[in-house]
């Protein structure tokens, strides 16, 4: 019977031992195992989430209506300041030298200028006013609101009057250059330039002779009545402000009235 030889389970385990004792000279610590890692957890928060708000709406009393955000319509003219004249004549003499000039007179008034050529004065702008020549006298009746600027030339020296034309006050101040609430006739089958502006009260009547039923155009027409009979136009003034009348036909003419209360 053949036994095997124990020679190669001895070397191994001589090879064993001296690997553990060349351990235990070197002197290292035993190598640990690492620890599992912790694992984490999310912490809850202690603030409470925040509350969705919503507009609460403001309670109204019943019968009212908040106010509203559009935007408000442009305002009214501001009415004549004290100093301001009210529908007055102003004369000026063009033969005197004199400083530049500002007025405030209220619409429907007149600025007079005398002793001054045909072609002495300039006016801008010139529709706020109606003009007049004769006689060396210029008669310039004022229209519409706004600032007006005259240039009055003679012997060579300009002279320069600013106008401002205020809205009429209320109370009305005194308005000698307007008359009354009568009655005004002009003969429509008259050539001619346009007549010289008029200013009149409220209720005053203008009447066109001898026209037809389509010759006669008012603007603005809601600030009159007017009736139609035999050739003639009969129109009331029923609201305050500055009315053209336009004469058409053959020839045209036009007729400016300022109606004041």
């Amino acid at each position: 019977m053949r036994h095997r030889s124990l020679r190669p389970l001895t070397v191994v385990a001589a090879l064993a031992l001296t690997s553990l004792a060349a351990a235990a000279a070197c002197g290292s610590a035993p190598v640990r195992p690492l620890a599992a890692p912790t694992p984490r957890t999310a912490t809850p928060s202690t603030t409470p989430p925040a509350t969705p708000t919503t507009a609460t709406p403001t309670p109204t009393r019943p019968g009212t209506t908040r106010p509203s955000t559009a935007t408000p319509h442009a305002p009214k003219p501001p009415p004549a300041p004290p100093a301001c004249l009210g529908a007055v004549t102003y004369k000026i003499d063009a033969s005197r030298r004199g400083p530049p000039r500002s007025l405030c007179i209220t619409v429907g008034g007149v600025l007079w200028i005398e002793n001054l050529g045909p072609d002495g004065l300039s006016v801008s702008p010139a529709d706020k006013v109606s003009c007049y020549y004769e006689a060396a006298v210029h008669s310039c009746r004022l229209v519409k609101t706004g600032t007006v600027r005259f240039s009055i030339t003679s012997a060579q020296v300009t002279r320069v009057i600013t106008v401002r034309v205020a809205q009429a006050s209320t109370p009305p101040k005194p308005s000698p250059a307007c008359t009354g609430a009568t009655t005004y006739t002009f003969d429509a089958a008259e050539s001619g330039p346009s007549w010289s502006a008029l200013c009149v009260k409220v209720g005053a009547v203008i009447r066109l002779e001898n026209l037809g039923p389509d010759g006669l155009s008012v603007n603005p027409s809601g600030a009159v009545s007017c009736h139609y009979e035999a050739g003639v136009h009969q129109c009331r003034l029923v609201k305050a402000g500055t009315v053209t009348f336009t004469i058409s036909g053959a020839q045209n003419r036009e007729l400016t009235v300022v109606g004041i209360k």
